[in-house]
């Protein structure tokens, strides 16, 4: 006992309610030896299905930071080089979930932890198939000017194979001759995506490592080639993750290790019933949470089980919180101090990650890595697989053939009211009897289970506007019920959180939000058009979910009605 007294020491104070839980995960590690074996990449510690073997033993790269080859660094910097001397100013990125998201935090750090920098481009990105958010990018972007990331590890993502047809016949437009000097693409070797990128004599085909799995390449090509261009020091980024974890150095992880540490508090806050980790964060890091809700979601929730993140938490009074709650909280200026410490009075378990610096970045993209890995381990999850994602896309491609051959999209579910405005179906015959006005639908959300949660899922823009109107609907439907409820935009999060939903434990409500989108854009050489392509993700994503017997509410506006205070309304 004395010597799990002295291990106690490693932990945060906030987390001592958990301490009984966290004794019985360091019991496990050292009785199965789970440390040397994850060091020697022991597949067996995610599944015993033999099934499962090969798969993982393909996805665990990542950990050897310090095998990191050089080559693809020098080409960028000298990629980066060429862009500025001709011009260049701007780059986006056409990707989705892992293969997006970590290059979405390193440029908005970037932006809030440094000075613009002359000798880098502004780079964002794009995962989205709403023609509002593409129109968006179309009038914010010059053209001429930008360089197009073409970013997917399969090299079959149907959300980028279509934003890259668009986005190639707009730049052919404006330079037919040199189109493909507007673009480079990463994916694994030998992809559709990468014979295309040669044949269209893109400026560059970079071939990411393939043993590593989307939502663990922060720290490879996919994330660190958008870093080095929008401004990092490449070898800054990897010695810092170098530094702060012992697995990067090539050694056996250790209980000192700071991905170790956090792993066995995520064990022990899921076992102990404390299965939604709700992510606080200052204003300058709130981008890393939508990286972590990925990685945690797709990793974790599968089989019935999973931990469920609230990215993007407001400050609720400490008594709205149930204890089925753990926090992290992405610390910068220690703005949300005081309401982290009524928390952790509270008796909630707190995990506080501090950026200090910008270099603080890559340590934390590491230890997140190490973290949910272990965290799978000691639940005895496969993290690396996402079989539920699969299924959505399925879905969706039926849908979307069905379109192309002239056919009309038919709801997944009973319609149960309808106005001018908009169309509801539910998958909860009860609602069927008491909704004749809107108001009832509030009714949906009293039949949660006591450990539930609710999932707001629009597919709809990302735009400033509509992502603060949303947040606003997810601050009301919390306060209101005392439920945990998280926001994903569609189809972003069908990469992310979309595999929990389908895979984890059965206690979700879910409200699914479309519309008939207000502009045609088409997709080149589809015969339809992005507003068919979203629509058919929303149908898609309700089917998968019905498919798993979820309670689904689905709101579909009609053509150019889709007025997120109209939702206010109905659930205020």
């Amino acid at each position: 006992m004395k010597r799990f007294e002295n291990l106690r020491k490693l932990f945060p104070d906030q987390t001592n309610v958990l301490w009984p839980a966290i004794h019985e995960q360091i019991e496990k590690l050292a009785h199965e030896n789970i440390l040397q074996r994850f060091s020697e990449r022991d597949v067996s510690l995610w599944s015993d299905d033999p099934a499962d073997a090969e798969e993982i033993s393909q996805r665990l790269a990542w950990v050897d930071i310090h095998a990191q080859h050089q080559t693809y660094i020098q080409e960028t910097e000298q990629i980066l080089k060429d862009l500025l001397r001709e011009g260049y100013t701007h780059a986006l990125l056409l990707g989705m979930g892992g293969s997006s998201l970590a290059a979405e935090v390193y440029s908005q750090f970037i932006h809030a932890f440094k000075p613009a920098s002359v000798k880098a481009l502004q780079v964002s990105i794009i995962d989205s198939t709403s023609p509002l958010q593409i129109e968006q990018h179309c009038q914010s972007l010059p053209i001429d000017k930008t360089l197009f990331i073409v970013s997917s590890k399969s090299g079959t993502t149907v959300e980028v194979n279509t934003l890259f047809a668009f986005f190639w016949q707009l730049v052919q437009a404006h330079d037919a001759e040199q189109a493909g000097c507007h673009f480079i693409s990463i994916s694994d070797p030998g992809t559709a995506l990468h014979e295309m990128a040669m044949k269209k004599r893109f400026r560059k085909a970079f071939c990411a490592n393939p043993n590593v799995g989307g939502r663990y390449s922060a720290l490879i090509e996919f994330g660190l080639i958008p870093a080095i261009l929008v401004g990092y020091n490449p070898s800054e980024i990897l010695q810092s993750a170098r530094i702060r974890s012992y697995a990067g150095q090539a050694t056996n992880l250790s209980l000192e290790d700071g991905g170790v540490i956090l792993g066995i508090i995520l064990a022990a806050a899921y076992r102990s019933g404390r299965d939604k980790l709700t992510i606080l964060s200052d204003e300058a890091c709130r981008s890393f949470g939508s990286w972590i809700e990925q990685l945690i979601a797709e990793s974790s929730g599968k089989k019935g089980m999973g931990i469920v993140p609230i990215d993007q938490a407001s400050e609720y009074p400490v008594e709205t919180y149930r204890k089925d709650r753990m926090f992290v909280y992405l610390r910068n200026d220690g703005s949300l101090d005081e309401h982290v410490r009524e928390i952790a009075k509270a008796g909630h378990p707190v995990f506080t990650c501090s950026f200090n610096k910008l270099y603080d970045l890559p340590a934390e993209f590491f230890r997140w890595e190490v973290a949910i890995a272990l965290a799978c381990a000691l639940l005895k999850i496969n993290a690396f697989d996402q079989p539920n994602v699969q299924q959505s896309k399925n879905l969706a491609k039926i849908i979307i053939d069905s379109l192309k051959n002239g056919q009309q999209i038919q709801p997944p579910l009973p319609l149960v009211f309808e106005d001018d405005n908009i169309c509801i179906y539910c998958s909860d015959p009860a609602l069927i009897e008491i909704a004749d006005h809107l108001e009832g639908f509030q009714r949906f959300f009293e039949m949660s289970s006591a450990d539930g949660y609710i999932a707001i899922n629009a597919f709809a823009a990302r735009t400033d506007q509509i992502e603060k109107e949303m947040h606003a609907l997810q601050n009301t439907l919390t306060l209101k019920y005392r439920m945990p409820t998280s926001l994903g935009f569609g189809p972003r999060f069908l990469h992310s959180t979309g595999q929990l939903h389908k895979g984890g434990k059965n206690n979700g409500l879910f409200l699914v939000i479309s519309q008939e989108e207000p502009i045609s854009i088409p997709i080149p050489g589809q015969n339809i058009t992005f507003g068919d392509l979203i629509l058919s993700q929303a149908f898609g994503d309700v089917q998968a979910l019905i498919s798993q017997n979820r309670r689904v509410l689905h709101l579909h506006f009609k053509k150019g009605r889709f007025e997120t205070s109209a939702l206010l309304s109905i659930f205020g």
